[in-house]
């Protein structure tokens, strides 16, 4: 096989809560997605199920996807650490994997991945996470569910703010003011875009993501109930809209729920006004990413002419891929 057979072009999202990931395969649009969920484990005996990974790496072992507590929700602001590295190599041996590539030999992988505006505007913090994403061009090794071992070398290293998904979807930012809420596990990304460009001004950040709507829910729930609430709980309740106990539905359970909803989405649009955001003479506003889907119903009841990105949580990763089509690292 030629050795440009052994290039791969990968955009990655790697998110708290989960890892995105898209490529081509023979022009064909590939992508997948994992949680974020990662623990060193030794001698695991009980079963994986679908969409959790081993990933032998380093001389370490690890577990990676929902089989993991949302007790090991990882809270670092930073995506300079160990989950989000393991999780991006992941996600490179899985697509090498669907590429046929396993048997060709040493891999090189041309990579996009994501960083909090807050990092991207800080081009040392930018550099910094390249290069430890990266790590010197060094080949690694690596078996997923005790397949066959994966060989790749990470070429090229692109880091792309959050909170930018219009190079996906075009056509809707192009001549148009849009402001942008990524509403992600941990972060909000806020970003302004004036035909196609962020403004710098108003590109930031807040920590009001779907974790802490989760612990505010707890909180409220078991005060209300005199039951604790645990994150694997709030992770239910968020997804069926009401809490049953002893296997009972609490039939005020949603009213609450639903207030407290409401009351986050309102959280996130006062932020973005505390930074001057007016909204006056905007085209679009724009929601997308993960938290956009969990807060879906409330955004439409309270913003009726907003747009819910059609690319859900791949609005960033499937804009990287364009961004590398571009730059022709794709």
């Amino acid at each position: 096989m030629t050795e440009q057979l052994k290039q791969l072009s990968l955009a990655v999202d790697s998110g708290k809560s989960f890892t995105k990931f898209a490529y081509y395969v023979n022009g064909e649009l590939r992508k997948m997605s994992f949680r974020t969920l990662v623990q060193e484990v030794e001698h695991l005996g009980v079963e994986l199920q679908p969409n959790n990974y081993l990933i032998e790496f380093g001389g370490q072992t690890f577990l990676v996807g929902d089989m993991i507590s949302e007790e090991k929700f990882d809270y670092d602001l930073s995506k300079q650490n160990a989950t989000h590295r393991i999780s991006i190599l992941l996600a490179c041996g899985l697509a090498i994997e669907r590429a046929g590539l396993v048997n060709q030999g040493i891999v090189n992988v041309r990579l996009s991945v994501n960083t909090p505006i807050s990092t991207h505007k800080n081009q040392k913090l930018k550099t910094n996470f390249e290069q430890f994403i990266q790590n010197d061009q060094r080949v690694v090794s690596l078996k997923i569910n005790n397949r066959s071992a994966i060989l790749l070398r990470i070429e090229t290293v692109l880091a792309l703010p959050e909170g930018t998904p219009m190079f996906a979807n075009p056509s809707l930012y192009r001549d148009k003011r849009c402001f942008i809420f990524d509403i992600g596990s941990l972060n909000v990304n806020f970003c302004q875009v004036d035909s196609l460009r962020p403004s710098l001004a108003g590109s930031f950040l807040s920590n009001q993501g779907i974790a802490m709507l989760k612990g505010k829910l707890a909180e409220s729930l078991t005060a209300e109930y005199g039951v604790t609430i645990g994150m694997d709980d709030t992770e239910v309740i968020l997804k069926r809209g009401y809490l049953s106990v002893n296997g009972r539905k609490l039939e005020d359970s949603p009213k609450i729920i639903k207030g407290m909803l409401k009351s986050h989405l309102n959280e996130i649009i006062t932020f973005a006004k505390s930074r001057g955001i007016t909204f006056n003479n905007i085209d679009e506003l724009v929601f997308t990413g993960g938290g956009s889907i969990v807060l879906r119903d409330e955004i439409q009841r309270e913003y009726p002419n907003a747009v819910i990105d059609p690319n859900g949580s791949f609005g960033n990763v499937l804009s990287y891929l364009a961004i590398m089509k571009a730059k022709n690292l794709a």
